[in-house]
């Protein structure tokens, strides 16, 4: 597809794809799709209040602008039946500079792959000039905020409370910058929040789940505060990284073993085999989706389970909010225990490399002998398992070796990556 990747559309306002006039054709697509209203919600990025106008004016009086909200909250409003269709105006992880797009159907549930590929479609063939509203505005809603607080704690374990717990948060300069710290506290916990002053400019920067950076200061902060927890949330809240009072960040297949239970989980392709393998003896089936929040929810939908996620953090929780919140996915793992350090005692991974590098080109890795090659030879050497794929959000390559020891691992991971790099850089010169 042109303009959908693995969570909607990504680029720079107001160039690359996303542009005045994408926006506004995604706005009469969705009205023929969908019908009205169309909800509207935004993160914190400052470009995310022309996008915004530009998609109102282009929803001719059937746009609800909801104001800056975590894209969980969209899937809540939605589930109450507040509006058709919706759309999240966000980058989520991603810097200030870039926003995105996110569509979210009936009911708050991400789309179906062919209804994106028909809205793809939609705005690869151009079509009208912008239609301009004149004198049809958007609608403004106040009641966003609440609704979805009562949503979100309607999903919480009954009778769980965090009285007396000591909650150090970081809320990435987000879109969760107010409900996230207002959730906590309406549970009782004592909550110490960090990275909840956003600019427009500073949404995660070196701040939130998805910074080694802001992780570290959080872990600091967990220790220095005597906090029981540390939680890092993203841009626009849908995703979450804790950290034990101990200081230490979990990783995201932690995460996922703290959260399973029978009948299992859906993880993915980067989930390490450490985890398939522990849940396995534990009774609990495993299986894996490839990366993205959709592609795990329809494998759950598939087998019936409620439970699956990726190892970035971000989560499905099917029995609470119709897509994934990164502040219901941390208070549910509070409600096994709030000893991270105790729960995860004799939690180790298989020794694994990863890494991601940018790229000037995506061409299909599929077609590629050389990579092909170079996959099969540290097969053959003893490699446990090899990943490679493109980020469908970025322009980056990610490679992942697991091995029986971290040098192996090391060391295939370093030739993969090479041969990779210097086969697309052939490819993309023969393209051009």
């Amino acid at each position: 597809m042109q303009y959908f990747g693995t969570d909607g559309i990504r680029g720079r306002w107001p160039d690359d794809l996303l542009n005045e006039a994408t926006v506004r054709r995604l706005g009469q697509a969705l009205l023929e799709r969908f019908g009205g209203p169309i909800a509207i919600i935004r993160d914190t990025r400052e470009s995310g209040v022309g996008i915004t106008a530009a998609l109102g004016d282009s929803l001719r009086g059937e746009g609800i602008d909801y104001g800056v909200l975590p894209t969980p909250a969209l899937s809540a409003l939605l589930a109450d039946g507040v509006a058709a269709a919706g759309v999240a105006i966000t980058a989520s992880h991603n810097p200030w500079h870039d926003n995105g797009l996110k569509v979210l159907g009936p009911g708050g549930e991400k789309l179906e792959p062919e209804v994106e590929a028909a809205l793809d479609a939609a705005l690869s063939r151009g079509g009208a000039p912008p239609y301009s509203s004149a004198g049809l505005p958007t609608r403004r809603a106040d009641d966003g905020e609440a609704r979805y607080l009562a949503a979100l704690l309607a999903a919480v374990p009954e009778g769980l409370r965090l009285d007396g717990v000591i909650v150090a948060l970081d809320c990435a300069n987000g879109a969760a910058h107010r409900t996230a710290p207002a959730a906590l506290e309406a549970l009782g916990a004592t909550v110490i929040p960090v990275a909840a002053s956003p600019s427009g400019r500073n949404i995660n920067a070196d701040v939130g789940a998805a910074s080694e950076v802001g992780l570290r200061a959080l872990s600091a902060l967990v220790i220095e505060r005597g906090a029981a927890v540390g939680v890092a949330l993203d841009g626009d809240g849908d995703r979450c990284a804790l950290v034990d009072a101990e200081g230490r960040v979990l990783d995201g297949d932690a995460l996922l073993w703290l959260l399973a239970r029978p009948p299992g989980l859906v993880g993915t392709i980067m989930c390490n085999s450490a985890l398939e393998d522990r849940l396995l003896e534990q009774g609990v089936g495993f299986a894996r989706a490839q990366v993205g929040d959709r592609n795990v929810a329809i494998e759950m939908a598939r087998r019936g389970w409620t439970v699956g996620g990726e190892t970035s953090g971000h989560v499905l929780l099917t029995d609470g909010l119709p897509t994934g919140d990164g502040l219901l996915t941390a208070i549910r793992v509070l409600a096994g225990g709030v000893d991270l350090s105790a729960r995860l005692r004799g939690w180790s991974l298989y020794p694994c490399a990863e890494r991601s590098v940018a790229v000037r080109a995506k061409p299909p890795l599929s077609g590629l002998p050389a990579v092909a090659a170079a996959i099969a030879r540290v097969q053959r050497d003893g490699a446990r398992r090899v990943v490679l794929r493109y980020s469908g959000t970025e322009p980056k390559l990610r490679v992942l070796v697991e091995a029986a020891g971290q040098a192996a691992a090391d060391a295939w991971l370093e030739a993969l990556l090479a041969e990779t790099l210097a086969a697309i850089d052939a490819a993309a010169q023969g393209a051009g």
